[in-house]
């Protein structure tokens, strides 16, 4: 992250990388949920909390599983979990090691509902906290929503408060649920491709989509190398762990210990 980058996400708690996926990656992304699109999942109208401004006439859509599709369709996936373009994002965010925790794609078609802002800088989640100590950020969670249509600035779709990663008072449930302040949310412009970088504890949600055109985020979710949000029992590489690169497979092994680099002079037991 340059100078700029870093002040922008330490301020507002997003940033927007543009140009993150090539238009290639773009289309290869996209045809793979075209074959998969019978296994998108529409939610119940649930994601609104009964708020008038951000109900819709349908839910939006819900698609997991593609790390273990069929080749090639499971290959844009793959290449995004440690992609070259977000690493050097999230080693600064997150230190190095860093750890999928997720991935998902969220699709919304016309009149699909928002989701209601959630998260926040309080009440406080120690696995999505947000500090800066000696120079530097330090992250809980981190996620990036990486854009696979656009996104035109009175579409709808992902919106956040900035600056809010680092409240030091619970948000009123008017904020929470776009009934006031609305001038105070930011729905986030971007072109397929586009990438959208920030910290979970960043209060964030969805406007309800007003696009003719299908919106298709995928959401990929990260954390620091010692930590395991959902973690349970003994680790189990997954079948396809072979067909991945060694940074792949990195990111999503069990939660340890990792030293910044050899020459650091952290502390280690005798």
């Amino acid at each position: 992250m340059d100078a700029t980058e870093k002040y922008l996400f330490e301020v507002h708690g997003y940033l927007l990388i543009k140009g993150a996926l090539s238009p290639q990656e773009v289309a290869a992304a996209n045809t793979a949920i075209d074959q998969h699109a019978d296994q998108i999942g529409i939610r119940a109208n649930d994601l609104a909390h009964e708020s008038a401004t951000l109900r819709g006439t349908q839910g939006r859509g819900d698609l997991g599983g593609m790390l273990t599709w069929e080749k090639p369709h499971c290959d844009p996936f793959r290449q995004m979990i440690a992609h070259e373009k977000f690493a050097p994002y999230l080693e600064e965010l997150l230190g190095p090691g860093f750890r999928l925790e997720g991935l998902s794609i969220i699709t919304m078609d016309e009149g699909a509902e928002g989701f209601w802002f959630h998260e926040g800088g309080e009440p406080l989640d120690r696995s999505r906290g947000f500090l800066y100590r000696n120079g530097r950020m330090f992250c809980g969670m981190t996620n990036i929503a990486v854009q696979l249509t656009d996104v035109g600035p009175e579409d709808g779709g992902f919106a956040c408060l900035p600056g809010s990663h680092k409240a030091n008072y619970p948000c009123p449930d008017e904020i929470r649920l776009y009934e006031a302040h609305q001038d105070r949310m930011v729905q986030i412009p971007a072109k397929a491709g586009d990438a959208v970088l920030f910290v979970e504890t960043l209060m964030h949600g969805a406007i309800p989509w007003r696009a003719k055109h299908q919106r298709r985020s995928v959401i990929l979710r990260y954390n620091h190398g010692v930590q395991g949000e959902s973690w349970l029992g003994t680790y189990t590489p997954p079948d396809f762990y072979g067909e991945l690169t060694s940074a792949q497979q990195a990111v999503i092994t069990p939660p340890k210990y990792r030293g910044e680099d050899k020459g650091s002079r952290l502390y280690k037991p005798s």
